[in-house]
Parts: structure tokens; C-alpha cells; sequence
């Protein structure tokens, strides 16, 4: 008796959500990195674009971070954005990307309790945020 190796169509497999989809090319990541600097724009958060990285120097990836957020492609594949800032992710593309930086961004609009810092600064370094706010 032998077993198929395939989800028969319809089934729950078969209509679950999308496998995302890499970028095929540098220039496609590129493209993707072109769209996430709208979005973080859009979000009001400065982004400082440049070949092949965005720099976002005004969120922090935790506290004590003063360095912000790095947003690279790669000219080699797997061709995705990678985010750095804390550790390095990759996304297949900007919204994902965005999805990761928009708890971020919200952070930067909001004072911090842990230091006292005002909002859109950075943490004093070594800060540990009052843990009830998260």
C-alpha cells in the first residue's frame, strides 16, 4: 500500500497562509529596503538610507543601545533585509521587516520609567526598565 506524499488540494495544508518568498535578487532586496524606508518614514521615525543599509539611529534595539538600528541587504544570497540591532534577523521582505520594528518604534514614543530618559531618547546605559511596563 502506498501513501501519497501530497496534501490532497482543499486540505487544511494545502489552504494554509503562503510560504513567504526570499527576494531573487540583490536589486529585489534593495527594492524591499527602498520600501521599508517609506514605511518607517510614514511611521515618522528618521531613517538615514544609503547603498544597500538604513540606518535608523533613533530606536534602540534595548536599553543602554545608543547605536539605533541597522536594516542591511546582502549582495550574496540568501538576499533578504537583515535587521541588526540586539541580534541579526532576516525578513523576506519590508513588511516583515517593519512587523519586527514597529514594537520599537513604539517604545521610542513612549518616556522611560527605568532611567527617566524622555521619549524619542535613548536609555542611559545599563538602564533595566521597570519590567510592569512591558
Amino acid at each position: 500500500m502506498s501513501f501519497p506524499i501530497t496534501s490532497p488540494a482543499g486540505s487544511p495544508s494545502q489552504t494554509a497562509g503562503a510560504v513567504p518568498v526570499w527576494p531573487a535578487t540583490a536589486a529585489a532586496a534593495g527594492a524591499e529596503l527602498s520600501r521599508l524606508t517609506e514605511l518607517v518614514a510614514e511611521a515618522g521615525v528618521t531613517a538615514v538610507p544609503a547603498a544597500g543599509v538604513l540606518a535608523i539611529p533613533g530606536i534602540a534595539a534595548g536599553p543602554g543601545d545608543t547605536a539605533g538600528i541597522r536594516v542591511r541587504t546582502t549582495s550574496n544570497p540568501p538576499h533578504a533585509l537583515y535587521v541588526a540591532g540586539g541580534s541579526l534577523t532576516p525578513h523576506t521582505g519590508a513588511d516583515s521587516a517593519f512587523a519586527r520594528l514597529h514594537p520599537l518604534i513604539e517604545a521610542a514614543a513612549r518616556p522611560c520609567d527605568g532611567c527617566s530618559a524622555e521619549a524619542g531618547e535613548p536609555c542611559n546605559p545599563n538602564c533595566l526598565p521597570d519590567p510592569s511596563n512591558d
